[in-house]
């Protein structure tokens, strides 16, 4: 392929291909003194800064991970078992808190400014792809590009509207049809050059891809602002519930309970049932190895308006921007459930069966029984019931029964072998067995800890969090998947009456789609195949 020998001038006619440098970096600029300002905007604005602030974003956030934070559960006990030397430490880096911390917020501004200023700084530069492509070339731009073909034909045989057809053709999408059909966004423009005759067919698609770098940094400081607001304004904490357990506060943990915050919701959180799917339930145990989920069912009552919820393991709820998950359970052994043995005390009969729970049910002929207490190791302290230990030992229900027509009142369901033997040892407990002419024993019951811990999380920053990482996860789609081709076909008269057409082109990115353009439009030029969309 031939070329003039020429140098390219600056003209109006042959623009230099100068474009994706940044202003600060295009060749033929003089140097000039920078003020203080300057200096420090520059290095603010710098690539280099950037990725070192985001590297260490990064490290701040991975110690927000493995190191357990304040008002998590558990937090107190993680940190009882440190050592003097690391809580020293970790508590003046503010590694127990990172979060907010006032060092990773500002880290936080300061990677957003870099964004910001990047993007002041190399947009530009981008925007000239839009607005200002170069239209007209000479064999020397040509010379430049990494991809050229070129072809000498008899005079009259070239058709500029055939080969402006043929560039929309290769450039359009078989799939972008209708609405789609906007992500190829094929441009293609004629410009002659008055002074040497020759005819520039420029054609492109998705130029938008240039701008894609500007959309990225827009998700992340979406990501950043919404990670912001709840670094100053969220907090997490727990709350422990057991059924008809009421609260609207939950407690952010400190070192010690000196330490601890108290936050109140907007809303009272109501709970109605625990429950605890164990893997043997014949075991008494109520360990995690022998437990599947665990189950909390709540109302929300917010606005004289009741919502329910259930709340189980990898299945948190959010509610009013609260958002709860299951942390943890007492280790003291409880009921949801209770089997009771009603045995006539007079005239003999039948015994009757009866199971309760922590609501009332209804029983024909006796009244409402309601689970209202569960000892797993009953003792008496102070006259009062109570238990011993948290294990099943010497379990024992205590029932609340609201006759018919009456008051209510309590008694105490004990496992059969030992009522049978409370009348003639202990007549004073036996006492409190006694339901109207029935004697009350229990039978089995469902195993369950005494009440469930949930982890409360408030963060106001947190849905414009999750919108920043959408948009990011879309915008780098459309990046890798997209990219920006151009292609030029230049058309020159020789002197001796015949045309000369090259064809040279380049990408931002996926060189092998490119390729498969180029040597389609190259072919359609030589007369090797005929120009079509993929």
């Amino acid at each position: 392929m031939s070329s003039t020998t020429e140098p390219i001038r600056p003209t109006d006619d042959v623009l230099d291909e100068t474009e994706g440098a940044a202003p600060a970096e295009q060749a033929g600029k003089p140097k000039k003194n920078k003020s203080p300002i300057d200096v420090v905007l520059d290095f603010l604005s710098s690539v280099k800064v950037g990725v070192t602030l985001l590297a260490i974003m990064i490290v701040a956030t991975a110690i927000g991970t493995f190191i357990i934070q304040k008002g998590t559960s558990g937090f107190r006990e993680y940190y009882q078992q440190l050592l003097p030397a690391e809580k020293a430490l970790y508590t003046t880096l503010g590694f127990l808190d990172v979060y907010h911390t006032w060092w990773f917020n500002l880290l936080l501004l300061t990677v957003s400014l870099n964004i910001i200023l990047a993007s002041i700084d190399y947009f530009p530069a981008a925007w000239r792809y839009i607005k200002k492509p170069v239209l007209k070339i000479n064999q020397a731009f040509i010379k430049r590009q990494p991809y050229q073909e070129s072809i000498v034909l008899p005079a009259g045989s070239v058709s500029i509207e055939n080969i402006r057809a043929a560039c929309e053709a290769v450039f359009l999408q078989s799939w972008a049809k209708g609405p789609l059909r906007i992500l190829s966004s094929v441009r293609v423009r004629v410009t002659e050059n008055s002074r040497d005759k020759s005819t520039t067919i420029y054609a492109d698609k998705s130029v938008w891809n240039r701008l894609m770098a500007y959309a990225i940094h827009a998700a992340l400081l979406t990501i950043f602002a919404g990670a912001f607001v709840g670094g100053q304004f969220g907090h997490k904490g727990v709350v422990r519930l057991a059924p008809g357990i009421a609260d609207d506060k939950f407690i952010s943990q400190g070192a010690d309970e000196n330490s601890d915050e108290e936050f109140r919701m907007p809303f009272q959180l109501f709970c109605t049932d625990i429950q605890q799917d164990l893997l043997d339930p014949k075991k008494m145990d109520l360990s995690a190895p022998n437990t599947l989920d665990w189950h909390t069912r709540v109302i929300f009552r917010y606005k004289n308006q009741d919502y329910a919820g259930h709340i189980h393991l990898n299945n948190p709820i959010d509610f009013r921007g609260y958002r709860f998950f299951q942390a943890s359970f007492d280790n003291v052994g409880s009921a949801r459930t209770v089997a009771l043995k009603l045995t006539p005390t007079k005239g003999g009969g039948a015994p009757r069966e009866v199971s309760v729970s922590w609501q009332p049910t209804t029983v024909p002929g006796i009244g409402t029984l309601k689970l209202v207490g569960f000892y797993p190791d009953f003792a008496m302290n102070g006259g009062q019931p109570d238990t011993a230990s948290g294990d099943y030992n010497k379990p024992v229900a205590e029932i609340e029964w609201t006759p018919e027509s009456g008051t209510p009142s309590r008694l105490w369901a004990f496992p059969q072998d030992i009522v049978e033997n409370l009348a003639a040892n202990a007549p004073v407990v036996a006492a409190k067995t006694l339901l109207n002419d029935y004697r009350v024993g229990m039978g089995d019951f469902e195993k369950v800890s005494a009440a469930h811990i949930l982890q409360v999380q408030y963060d106001p920053g947190v849905d414009t969090v999750y919108l920043g990482c959408a948009l990011l996860t879309l915008f780098l789609w459309m990046v890798f998947f997209f990219s920006h081709q151009r292609m030029w076909v230049l058309v020159e008269p020789l002197g001796d009456g015949t045309t000369r057409l090259s064809l040279t082109g380049n990408t931002n990115r996926n060189r092998q789609g490119f390729e498969k353009r180029f040597n389609l439009l190259a072919g359609y030029l030589t007369g090797k195949t005929e120009a079509s969309g993929e």
